[in-house]
């Protein structure tokens, strides 16, 4: 069985007005989530919707979710912190195709 092109993620979904705030957001935190590099933020397709979401390949403990999920609340705040996360925005996702990244 052939398990490379499963992930599990981290994220919240991007509404308006988180995006607002990714889109205006400082030039000196915009490496945190431009590129494809998984120490920092991704932002992924999943239908018609985009997240922006830390991800690790295949499965994960209970402690490296929780670990993600707090590094997903610091990295936004550094990034927009005039956003308001509510806590239970933050979801965990498993997708098992190839998700198509963006790039700011």
């Amino acid at each position: 069985m052939q398990l490379n092109d499963n992930i599990i993620f981290v994220g919240i979904k991007i509404n308006e007005k988180l995006r607002d705030q990714l889109d205006s957001s400082k030039e000196s935190v915009k490496h945190l989530f431009a590129d494809n590099n998984s120490k920092f933020l991704q932002i992924l397709e999943i239908d018609t919707d985009d997240y922006i979401a830390k991800t690790i390949k295949n499965g994960a403990s209970l402690d490296e979710l929780s670990n993600m999920s707090m590094n997903l609340k610091s990295i936004l705040k550094m990034i927009c912190p005039r956003f308001s996360l509510k806590e239970d925005a933050i979801r965990i996702y498993a997708h098992t195709s190839s998700i198509p990244k963006k790039y700011y």
